[in-house]
């Protein structure tokens, strides 16, 4: 169950697009079993200030192993999707899970990945894309994702520091709001949004009950692998098949 050829070209033109069901019920519940009773993601979890200071949490790994996580980064459903999107073979970059908690959950400003991903991890063609797997419901109220559709055209703009996150050049931003449709990106548990590394994105702060968590892949592309080295190392992805993530024990 990979990307069909339509939802391939929603993507390029837009920047992203969004596999409703793509990892079903039973998945998504082991997922949310496993990640809502794991103490580690809040013990490696780093704190990011918005430009208020309010605080996210986030907690970031790029190594791949047998671990249950690994089996949806390492999953080929996920994996030949982005291949189908890029065209060429692909590498895991990093995995995250986004955890904004009830009521103090932190704004994310407006950025580009590759606004971060060029000058930070020498990778010289925006050739990345990142997968957000919903893990549980993703709202306006508990401050899902909001995209400019097909702002990716635009090009990698300036980033500077907000907060502790690094944020798009304000005065880009204003423009690209001007002249692109402001999507606000509502998800299932399991739906899955790819998300090319140069669309605008953002998020709001979480002023609802409800959390909202998300894991992220990333991978790039075989042709836009860096050309210099940088603190991340970077190996080839070992795929596998998808009924891994059920049949995964302890």
């Amino acid at each position: 169950m990979i990307l069909t050829d339509q939802q391939v070209k929603d993507f390029h033109r837009d920047g992203y697009v969004i596999a409703k069901g793509f990892y079903n019920t039973e998945e998504i519940k082991k997922l949310q079993d496993m990640a809502f009773n794991d103490d580690s993601l809040y013990s490696r979890a780093w704190d990011k200030k918005d430009a208020s200071g309010t605080v996210s949490k986030v907690c970031l790994w790029q190594d791949l192993g047998n671990d249950f996580y690994s089996m949806f980064s390492r999953g080929r459903r996920l994996a030949d999707s982005v291949e189908k999107i890029l065209e060429e073979p692909v590498f895991h970059t990093t995995t995250k899970i986004m955890m904004k908690e009830p009521f103090v959950g932190g704004a994310w400003e407006w950025h580009q990945d590759y606004g971060y991903w060029a000058t930070d991890n020498y990778h010289l063609y925006p050739r990345i894309v990142s997968c957000m797997i919903a893990i549980n419901q993703a709202t306006q109220e508990n401050g899902c994702l909001e995209v400019l559709k097909g702002s990716h055209h635009i090009g990698r703009i300036n980033h500077n520091t907000t907060g502790d996150q690094k944020g798009a050049d304000a005065e880009f931003v204003e423009a690209a709001i001007a002249r692109h449709e402001l999507v606000k990106v509502e998800l299932e548990p399991g739906d899955t949004l790819f998300f090319h590394c140069n669309l605008l994105h953002k998020s709001n702060q979480n002023r609802s009950s409800e959390p909202r968590w998300a894991m992220i892949p990333a991978y790039c592309a075989e042709s836009a692998k860096p050309f210099k080295d940088n603190p991340l190392s970077y190996s080839p992805l070992e795929k596998v098949e998808d009924d891994a993530i059920l049949n995964w024990a302890s």
